[in-house]
């Protein structure tokens, strides 16, 4: 008897969880198509912003160098457009699905995180939902600064990187669409999902797999293995490796900080 109930039991939370999946899909298609009906925005500004020599990032990084040219020589802008070809029969097709799917998928986040709160809410204690009002709101804001720091920083780094790295003056770059959209969803997401690492630090403070102490005891680890995720993201240039260094470490540094909050708030 006993076990029927526990099986009945995980059943109806398999049967809830389903709920909750099927409205994140109903969201996630919501924006997707919210997106594909703004193509010329998307595409034009958004998806191809940092091909052009004149997006913002470049600006603003050719002002800063030529304020202080006389320590540096001015090197951080697109001399031209980037040129980009499609070589398939369906590649513009397919990159308007998927980049569309892709930013549905950024777009519903916030959505997302609240119905997978709304699902694990009712396991939690009185104290512990008092101690996780504003979680949407603080993995959404994480989240969504991971996002832009991937896209104006990260992303356009990457591209001068392969824009301006030459063997020899003989081969042209021209750049291959579904690359230079593969590296823009993975610079985008990957430094959304990694600036997400505070929360697990709440999470894993919260019931008690870590503390404090032990962040900052193996702290030299978690900066070596912060270097590691660092040059997978990167092409391995030591740039962008810093480039993407310093959040993480800022991050790691700031969870610390947010251990000492909630064990002293225990």
């Amino acid at each position: 008897m006993m076990d029927e109930q526990k099986e009945i039991f995980f059943w109806e939370h398999i049967e809830e969880l389903r709920k909750h999946i099927i409205h994140c899909f109903y969201a996630i298609a919501i924006s997707t198509v919210i997106l594909m009906n703004n193509k010329k925005i998307i595409f034009d500004y958004i998806l191809f912003g940092p091909a052009k020599k004149n997006f913002i990032t470049y600006r603003l990084l050719s002002l800063f160098t030529k304020k202080i040219s006389f320590f540096i020589k001015p090197v951080f802008y697109l001399s031209d457009n980037l040129e980009i070809q499609n070589r398939k029969i369906f590649g513009q097709f397919n990159t308007y699905i998927w980049f569309c799917l892709m930013g549905g998928l950024i777009l519903s986040s916030p959505y997302i995180f609240y119905e997978f709160w709304k699902f694990i809410k009712p396991a939690l204690s009185a104290k512990e939902k008092k101690y996780s009002k504003g979680i949407i709101m603080f993995l959404s804001t994480l989240f969504f600064i991971g996002i832009f720091f991937g896209y104006f920083i990260l992303f356009p780094f990457l591209i001068h990187f392969g824009f301006s790295f030459k063997i020899s003056h003989f081969p042209k770059n021209i750049f291959d669409l579904s690359d230079y959209i593969s590296l823009m969803i993975h610079s985008v997401l990957s430094m959304g999902f990694l600036f997400l690492f505070p929360f697990f630090i709440f999470f894993f403070t919260k019931i008690g797999i870590i503390s404090p102490i032990y962040l900052k005891k193996y702290r030299r680890y978690a900066f070596f293995i912060m270097l590691i995720i660092s040059s997978a993201i990167t092409p391995g240039d030591i740039l962008s490796t810093i480039i993407v260094m310093i959040p993480l470490m800022i991050l790691y540094q700031g969870s610390i900080y947010i251990s000492y909050f909630f064990i002293n708030s225990k």
